[in-house]
């Protein structure tokens, strides 16, 4: 979980990409096997994927990531299954979907937004806000990570993510009707980002029972109003 995150961020910072994700990660193994730890859950991320044409996304799809980051989180599932192989180690990868929340990243689009409303900056809106992302929230996340259970597999991969994209205009109206919205500029595509997200879940929730996803509106409404009450720890 400790992982560099941030597709952007990778764009100019590949170095530390490598050095956390792929060595960092390499190093984590390399003393599970030594010390012989046997079952180990690690962060994988949905920008393995890339830009697909197909949805939902699907765990047993190809994946092909467009950026130096996804690139670092599919070399961690290809170190993951030869350790698993080799080693009599069990891990389960996780390829989180737009995690969202609570003591969220502030480099994510929705604190990015809520930082300019309470600092009076302008949001600056790629790709016109032409973007989908399956939006996750954190107390889902949290849950599905409590029920993970090793089987006989050595070496899962799942999906965690709502099963229900959100266009980001819409992520705007929707806040827009809790807390007034910054002024917005359009600006043009970020190269290093896909058009959409959008996980299938299914696999998640038959190992885990858990059938009721977080309601998004009511999500959205727990984050705005938590980070209004906290902002000022963070500024």
């Amino acid at each position: 979980m400790a992982a560099q995150a941030g597709v952007r961020y990778s764009i100019n910072n590949p170095r530390k990409y490598l050095e956390s994700n792929i060595i960092g990660f390499f190093n984590l193994l390399e003393n599970c096997r030594k010390y012989k730890i046997r079952k180990i859950i690690y962060a994988s991320s949905s920008s393995v994927y890339g830009n697909m044409s197909k949805f939902p996304l699907k765990e047993s799809y190809n994946i092909n990531p467009i950026n130096f980051y996804g690139m670092s989180k599919k070399n961690n599932e290809d170190m993951a299954d030869i350790y698993s192989k080799y080693y009599n180690m069990k891990l389960v990868g996780l390829r989180f979907f737009t995690v969202f929340g609570e003591w969220g990243r502030p480099d994510m689009v929705l604190f990015k937004i809520l930082n300019a409303i309470m600092n009076n900056k302008t949001f600056y809106l790629n790709n016109h806000g032409n973007h989908l992302r399956d939006f996750t929230y954190i107390n889902d996340v949290v849950r599905f990570i409590e029920l993970i259970k090793f089987n006989k597999e050595k070496h899962k991969i799942f999906n965690i993510c709502s099963n229900k994209p959100i266009h980001l205009q819409n992520l705007l109206k929707m806040i827009s009707k809790i807390i007034t919205l910054p002024k917005i500029v359009k600006i043009k595509f970020q190269k290093a980002d896909v058009l959409k997200t959008h996980g299938d879940n299914k696999k998640i929730i038959e190992s885990t029972k858990i059938k009721k996803i977080a309601d998004f509106n009511q999500a959205l409404k727990n984050t705005v109003y938590w980070y209004v009450n906290n902002f000022k720890k963070f500024n």
